[in-house]
């Protein structure tokens, strides 16, 4: 057994460099998506700087044709640097049926914080436009109440349908053959410990330390369960909470059998039996009858 101190770092290695692209949209489906995110946004963008122009000059108004679609375009520019936040806030916290009423509270906060940066990202680009080609400054809010809700309900639309088709993509991911866990790696000053993904059978979690369980080892590591978990995710271990103290790689699930005291107690392919509470069941069925 081996402990491995998180103070000099941590990193998980990839076999291949990814690109950053890749990173934020790792499959093939995410990066179809937001193809057709985008090209969604632009046909809007434009649809409603061209109205905007024409329903000036049917209106007799004399405007500067370009700023419609500058204001457009600010928007629909951040609106798309946004959508991989959004998507990682759905890979890492999806809504379930056994969590909507604590994640739709969630998700409304993080609507909020979406429409703060979208309102503050499209201000900024057009500041400087005007300041490099207007001859006066950019002043966006008035009323900043009025100003400020008329925004987010705007942006509360468009982040429910990012969230809504982010759901519905991750939801048909699966991994194939070239999604290959990557290797972890734990390093403790001069030695360095490594685990193969594949190996993972399950972690408990022991005071400030995580014992991680592999094929042939344990491994005794300074780690939260919940750090641990991200870490598994984003290696591409298929792995889900069972208990406030375990972690468990689902594809080593042999069976779960319900207790008499309405918890329940899996099975391993390797034979070893671990508990599932009640407050992590129904998660655990769901991800495994989506595996």
């Amino acid at each position: 057994m081996r402990v491995a101190d998180y103070s000099d770092g941590m990193s998980i290695q990839s076999e291949h460099k990814t690109t950053l692209l890749d990173r934020l949209l790792p499959s093939r489906e995410e990066k179809l998506l937001f193809l057709l995110i985008t090209a969604i946004t632009v046909a809007i963008a434009s649809v409603n700087a061209v109205t905007a122009n024409v329903d000036a000059e049917r209106a007799g108004v004399a405007v500067d044709t370009s700023l419609p679609w500058l204001y457009e375009y600010s928007s629909a520019v951040v609106l798309l640097a946004l959508y991989p936040a959004v998507l990682l806030l759905v890979r890492r916290m999806p809504v379930l049926t056994s969590n909507w009423q604590t994640h739709v509270l969630l998700y409304l906060g993080c609507s909020v914080i979406f429409s703060a940066l979208h309102v503050t990202g499209m201000v900024m680009i057009r500041k400087v436009a005007f300041w490099l080609f207007q001859p006066g400054p950019y002043i966006f809010f008035g009323d900043v109440i009025r100003e400020a809700s008329y925004e987010y309900r705007k942006d509360v639309v468009t982040f429910a349908m990012f969230t809504a088709v982010a759901h519905l993509v991750l939801a048909r991911v699966k991994p194939t053959s070239d999604d290959k866990p990557k290797r972890l790696q734990f390093k403790t000053g001069a030695q360095t410990v490594y685990i193969e993904a594949d190996d993972f059978l399950f972690a408990k979690a022991a005071g400030n330390y995580v014992e991680i369980h592999t094929s042939a080892d344990m491994h005794l590591v300074r780690q939260s369960l919940a750090g641990l978990e991200r870490i598994l995710t984003d290696a591409g271990v298929r792995s889900a909470r069972t208990h406030r103290s375990y972690i468990v790689a689902t594809d080593r699930i042999a069976s779960v059998t319900p207790t008499s005291d309405g918890d329940a107690e899996l099975t391993l392919k390797s034979g070893a039996r671990l508990p599932v509470s009640r407050r992590f069941r129904k998660a655990l069925d769901e991800v495994l009858a989506s595996a």
